[in-house]
């Protein structure tokens, strides 16, 4: 694995992240009562007024195996079961992965109302000590993003993850203006998130560059699916801003590539085995990491690829012992022929050692 770290920290993510953003004020936040489009329009005149005392952020450790948490609720509805995040933080956690990632798109967060992930961002960051909470915020207005942010930082998490505003198709111009504007008043250090599949909107390589120059913006999540994206993203970004790979599949190239970690789906629910393969990158142990890919991660992608991503996760955490619910509406419940696959794949990598 090509390291891009300059130095390593004998810290813990949330430490370091916690540390580099120990002074924050925040001025105030303008509430406008014009339509969403102008609050795109006029972004940086409508964004909040914030203050910061910024140090190095290559002291900052977003790195490894971060797992992109599914929420659990109660039945199909969306209560959330507080009682069952934490059960299930704690088993991520007890396995080893370095990093939580809730109210993504596995979490459901457009699914969700503020009150429910910021409960949900908070269960999280008080469960656990030992990895970093990367809580994602994102949202169709920088109004919306910087109030997801703000609530996550009053939760404990220590990064915001922000995906491309969806909905409203913008330009590249339109979306530096956006990015801009969210981390010049993030109270969180901001993690871009490309995943323009689902939102319509990509990251151009040449903005992520230019806002990687930005002291608040600290790494991507890119699940674009390009590895020659990637690759040109790390070749061009700075050692201390974070790469990871948001394509499982893609993992054991990327990381041999410089990435500094994957958000890996199959991680919900085979921890121990993504967690490992990340430290076999590390220490350029190529056969471990071949191995997970083989065994672990192409099952599980190759079982999901025909099924909505979010209910085929909360089935397979729940045949490792964890009841966190059904996927919530609009997204549809699996047929029997899926869960019958689900399982026997399930199965199959259960036989599998490290």
């Amino acid at each position: 694995m090509t390291s891009r770290r300059v130095s390593a920290s004998t810290h813990s993510p949330s430490t370091n992240i916690s540390a580099c953003f120990a002074t924050v004020w925040c001025v105030g936040l303008i509430h406008t009562g014009l339509p969403l489009q102008w609050h795109e329009l006029f972004a940086d005149s409508f964004a909040p007024t914030v203050l910061y005392s910024f140090t190095d952020r290559s002291n900052m450790d977003i790195e490894g195996t971060i797992c992109p948490m599914p929420t659990p609720t109660v039945d199909s509805q969306p209560d959330i079961d507080t009682d069952a995040l934490e059960r299930y933080t704690g088993f991520l956690v007890e396995h080893g992965v370095h990093g939580l990632f809730p109210c993504g798109s596995i979490g459901e967060f457009s699914s969700l109302t503020a009150a429910q992930r910021e409960t949900v961002i908070e269960t999280v960051a008080r469960t656990t000590e030992d990895a970093s909470v990367l809580a994602g915020c994102g949202d169709t207005s920088v109004t919306a993003v910087l109030d997801h942010a703000s609530a996550a930082a009053d939760a404990g998490a220590d990064a915001a993850v922000v995906v491309t505003p969806y909905y409203l198709s913008t330009t590249q111009s339109g979306l530096r203006r956006f990015f801009e504007a969210v981390a010049d008043s993030a109270p969180l250090p901001v993690v871009l998130y490309n995943i323009p599949a689902l939102t319509g909107e990509a990251l151009s390589r040449d903005l992520v560059v230019d806002l990687a120059d930005h002291e608040n913006v600290v790494g991507i999540k890119d699940t674009s699916g390009d590895l020659t994206y990637l690759y040109d993203v790390i070749e061009r970004t700075p050692a201390d801003f974070s790469v990871l790979q948001g394509a499982t599949q893609l993992s054991a190239a990327s990381l041999d590539a410089g990435a500094d970690g994957m958000v890996a789906g199959p991680a919900n629910v085979f921890p121990e085995h993504l967690s490992a393969m990340f430290e076999a990158a590390r220490r350029d142990d190529a056969e471990q990491v071949q191995n997970v890919m083989q065994s672990v991660v192409h099952p599980v992608v190759s079982a999901t690829a025909d099924v909505p991503t979010a209910p085929a996760v909360k089935h397979l955490v729940s045949l490792r012992g964890y009841d966190i619910g059904n996927a919530l509406a609009p997204l549809p419940e699996l047929t029997d022929d899926a869960r019958a696959r689900l399982t026997a794949c399930f199965e199959q990598i259960s036989e599998f050692e490290n």
